[in-house]
């Protein structure tokens, strides 16, 4: 099954629609945070046709194991060149995350200045990087990873190899399966796709919840191949920031993230 049709949405005419919860799309037996959010977005963005997502955020209030889902979408704005929604996505009568989403015209026309103060990871080719694949006898890798490609830097896929001094980073390729391009929507899940930064220090492998995912979609697509870079500076007091990069195989770059996330007990 596609990416596009494991987020698929159907409408009920109100603002609101149902949702399938694919299995699959899960780490140690949680849905994935990206794919819930992608989800939401894609109901967010039919509330707005025409309009392209430009920003999305959550809130995550409750683990999802799977089933069906009811997105409960409410338009805040609908300006000239902007439009902002809300959503609320419950399992029954659980609250799974709340959602805020920026939506932009592409039709307007803006600056064409560019200017970039960062380069994109330094990868060697995916032939020369390590894919990972679902585990057959453990938790790690998990399922999640037979329906994204993942291709890890070298230096980065040895996990729980964290050199002491070093910061937390992970780097590699994304591609999606079935030739599937990336779409805001799928660059919304290549935001939560790689293991945590912290797998690569010298804290265990262990659940790291999302509390918070924000993500800047930059340039839309459609891309095949996206290079990636996810790291964190800071883990104090239980929590831990994560910082992601995303970026074509070009050099442009697609997204920008930040998630806080709790630290494994």
């Amino acid at each position: 099954m596609t990416f596009s049709k494991a987020t698929s949405v159907a409408g009920r005419g109100d603002g609101s629609y149902t949702a399938e919860i694919e299995p699959g799309w899960d780490i140690f037996g949680v849905t994935n945070g990206g794919y819930l959010l992608a989800m939401t977005a894609r109901a967010m963005g039919a509330e707005t046709p025409g309009r392209r997502l430009a920003s999305v955020s959550a809130r995550f209030v409750n683990p999802s194991r799977g089933g069906s889902a009811i997105i409960l979408t409410e338009s805040l704005k609908t300006g000239r060149t902007i439009s902002i929604i809300q959503a609320r996505t419950l399992s029954g009568d659980r609250p799974l995350l709340t959602s805020h989403a920026s939506f932009v015209d592409e039709g307007t026309e803006r600056p064409a200045f560019t200017s970039s103060y960062a380069s994109p990871p330094d990868l060697p080719p995916v032939e020369d990087c390590v894919r990972l694949m679902p585990a057959v006898d453990g938790p790690l890798p998990p399922p999640f990873t037979s329906k994204v490609e993942v291709q890890l830097h070298p230096d980065d896929a040895k996990l729980d190899q964290g050199q002491p001094g070093r910061m937390p980073e992970i780097r590699g390729w994304l591609r999606l399966m079935e030739g599937e391009l990336f779409d805001p929507y799928g660059i919304v899940l290549a935001s939560d796709a790689m293991p945590p930064a912290i797998f690569n220090s010298d804290l265990p492998l262990g659940w790291t919840p999302t509390i918070d995912l924000t993500v800047h979609v930059r340039d839309p697509g459609p891309h095949e191949w996206l290079a990636c870079r996810f790291y964190t500076r800071f883990i104090t007091g239980g929590w831990l920031e994560e910082d992601g990069e995303i970026w074509d195989r070009e050099g442009n770059l697609v997204a920008q993230s930040r998630q806080l996330a709790l630290v494994s007990r």
